[in-house]
């Protein structure tokens, strides 16, 4: 009895055992925005955010305006061949390869290229005809480019005139069609005379979830939510959830339940298509000859990144923008959020006078999904997007893999992880110094411009086990005059700068808040 007086509450007795109250449920509702927050991307982006369901936080959602480009991560990129200098990575590149797992002073090479795609790029390949023990190849030809966000249609076609003029017997030589931006996945070779790929079920399904209006047409989304996502296994838990908790209430007789969590679930499914959304991803719009698009990227812990990729590969997620395709207008957008936010309100008012079992149900399902949406944040995000458009592997030279480690205790020089070591394995692979200025990884001093041009050399020569913190450490003893008067080693490079033990331009601090660019 002693206990029951401690624990007992004065209200009503009718409300609960004891008398105990849980008015904390509307509290447990709007708890959560950070997790929510973070998957704001995913959530959207499939057309199962129309499900009726509640979501913890789902003010999270709700935001004046929307961003127009996917969030990105701070680090320092530059073209090795073209030259081009950005400050972020692209989201879907962050993914791909996640910056933060890179220790530092790490080195790596990574090859990106286009899963199903011919080493033509946007060209159509003209089959192979049997002549005899004779087979020839005919001319590739231009294909006019489509865009990036629409897979190829591949069709099979006859030559122009002119080309069966010159063919053996007049043999009608078959063409496959190809366009720039093929995201099919491994698939039959595309010489294989007669054999058109066509999409599994499996991809039939998940383009319909990323964008139902091209379930009849051959366009598919360029990166959609891969179909067997957790988001979406969470969101197909939510609605059913939902439901239990609206037949419960039923069960209880509870109108007040059924009214607040229909009304959430509502709110819910007006925020999602106020916010549905896919990714645009840049193509080329000509076939001109462009240098090759490899990237180096730097972090701020003094890690470097080598891409090895296609110009078509380097448009799409490093040079080029991610934009946001939303479908529905801005000003249409504005008008769902207030509707959303007041079935929000009135939903939050409701809870707070449920009965007591459906309060208990209702916010046993809030603590739940929370924990759930939390556990999401640390899955990796490869597990939420379907990246099978692109054939991406590991390729870093075994004497550069463990650049951030001490390799060799004893030699104090080369054997301890440097960050000018591990930017003389980023030159030893390109070959090239002009990055290196370009990206503001080093500053501008004669000594510095003195080794920067005996390490290309050393790297164009084919020389692995180049001396370069020692060659470091020796040249920067000397002076400017010593320079100019001394025996030239090597040549120097035409428009470089060259490292020190820190960079000259650091990579700038992220903002975690800009970072994420907004809820969807």
């Amino acid at each position: 009895m002693c206990a029951a007086r401690w624990f007992s509450s004065d209200g009503p007795q009718d409300e609960g055992p004891a008398g105990w109250r849980l008015d904390v449920v509307t509290l447990l509702a709007v708890i959560g925005e950070s997790s929510i927050a973070e998957h704001a991307q995913i959530i959207t982006a499939s057309v199962l955010c129309l499900l009726p369901r509640i979501i913890p936080a789902p003010q999270a959602l709700l935001k004046p305006s929307r961003p127009q480009r996917l969030p990105e991560t701070t680090a320092k990129m530059v073209g090795v061949y073209s030259g081009v200098v950005l400050d972020t990575v692209g989201f879907f590149a962050n993914i791909i390869h996640p910056l933060d797992e890179m220790q530092p002073f790490a080195f790596r090479v990574l090859e990106i290229k286009h899963r199903d795609k011919n080493s033509a790029g946007g060209f159509e390949v003209r089959q192979p005809v049997s002549n005899g023990s004779a087979s020839f190849f005919g001319k590739l030809r231009p294909y006019t480019r489509t865009n990036t966000n629409l897979s190829m249609a591949r069709s099979i076609k006859g030559p122009p005139q002119d080309a069966l003029d010159d063919e053996p017997g007049n043999q009608r030589a078959r063409t496959v069609a190809f366009s720039s931006d093929v995201e099919a996945g491994p698939g039959p070779s595309p010489l294989v005379r007669g054999i058109t790929r066509r999409p599994t079920m499996r991809e039939k399904v998940q383009d319909f979830v990323a964008n139902p209006t091209l379930a009849n047409t051959a366009a598919r989304p360029a990166i959609p939510a891969t179909l067997y996502s957790p988001m979406h296994i969470l969101e197909a838990f939510s609605a059913l959830l939902t439901f239990a908790i609206i037949g419960f209430a039923a069960h209880q007789q509870d109108g007040t339940a059924i009214l607040a969590v229909t009304l959430m679930g509502l709110a819910s499914s007006v925020v999602g298509w106020a916010s549905w959304w896919r990714p645009i991803l840049m193509n080329r719009s000509h076939t001109n000859k462009v240098p090759e698009g490899d990237v180096i990227i730097r972090t701020r812990e003094g890690a470097f990144l080598l891409v090895k990729c296609t110009e078509e590969v380097a448009r799409e997620l490093y040079s080029g923008t991610e934009e946001c395709e939303y479908h529905v207008s801005g000003q249409a957008y504005r008008v769902l959020m207030g509707l959303g936010t007041f079935l929000i309100m009135v939903s939050v008012i409701l809870l707070g006078n449920c009965k007591w079992y459906s309060q208990i149900f209702i916010g046993a399902s809030y603590i739940v999904l929370n924990g759930i949406y939390w556990t999401m944040g640390l899955l990796p995000k490869r597990l939420f997007w379907d990246l099978s458009r692109y054939d991406f592997q590991d390729v870093t030279p075994p004497e550069a893999m463990n650049a951030d480690k001490t390799t060799d205790p004893n030699d104090p020089r080369e054997g301890v992880k440097s960050f000018t070591r591990t930017l003389w394995y980023a030159i030893r692979e390109t070959k090239r110094t002009a990055w290196v200025k370009r990206s503001g990884a080093a500053p501008i001093t004669p000594q510095w411009q003195k080794w920067l041009g005996e390490a290309e050399a050393a790297a164009k020569d084919g020389i692995t086990d180049w001396p370069s913190v020692a060659r470091k450490d020796e040249i920067m003893k000397l002076s400017e005059e010593e320079l100019k008067n001394g025996p030239t080693i090597a040549p120097q490079p035409n428009f470089d700068a060259a490292e020190q033990v820190a960079p000259a331009v650091e990579v700038a601090h992220e903002n975690r808040n800009q970072a994420q660019g907004g809820a969807f």
